[in-house]
């Protein structure tokens, strides 16, 4: 069983393609501008950025295009290279979230500026949310003693029994509207 997620094309073009590209052209341009006396700090300083980005677009791929996970492992893909995690090898897998907005930063085992650092937009893929909820979940299972773990089992926690009284309220109002029904 396997599953792969791809962030939608025109999604993908436009929002890591073209930036990377546009990002180029300013890692060139700058610093020749800097070089004619044109704010030079100002300029220095838009070539790093500008670079880094390049950088973790072509060369890192932390803006994967797709993911797939199967029973042994989890691969992030883009521009041909795939990078490749099994289960059973994953010492470090964190996640920080952004659900208001689709997107997760992802670091496995020893990231570093080549790979183990992942933005993932589920928002711009079929069935993001369903991958959304995989990568935490795997979070959890694979660092369960965490501070984030346990406010997790916690808030699921109050939810059920918090589900499980509503549900007995609904119970008892369903009784006790029965029992006013009957003595009119």
């Amino acid at each position: 069983m396997s599953k792969t997620w791809t962030m939608w094309k025109k999604f993908f073009v436009v929002e890591v393609t073209l930036t990377g590209f546009l990002c180029l052209a300013a890692s060139v341009v700058c610093p020749i501008l800097a070089w004619q006396g044109v704010m030079p700090p100002v300029m220095i300083a838009f070539a790093i950025v500008a670079f880094y980005q390049v950088w973790n677009t072509f060369i890192a791929i932390a803006n994967p295009e797709s993911v797939t996970i199967d029973e042994n492992s989890i691969t992030f893909s883009a521009w041909g290279r795939n990078d490749r995690y099994e289960f059973d090898d994953l010492k470090e897998f964190r996640v920080r979230e952004f659900p208001t907005a689709g997107k997760m930063y992802i670091r496995v085992n020893d990231h570093n500026l080549l790979h183990g650092r992942y933005w993932l937009q589920t928002h711009n893929m079929d069935d993001g949310r369903e991958l959304f909820q995989i990568i935490c979940d795997m979070e959890y299972k694979i660092h369960p003693d965490t501070i984030k773990a346990r406010a997790r089992r916690t808030n699921t926690e109050y939810l059920e029994v918090e589900q499980k009284l509503e549900q007995k309220r609904a119970t008892q109002k369903t009784q006790s509207d029965k029992q006013n029904t009957s003595h009119k």
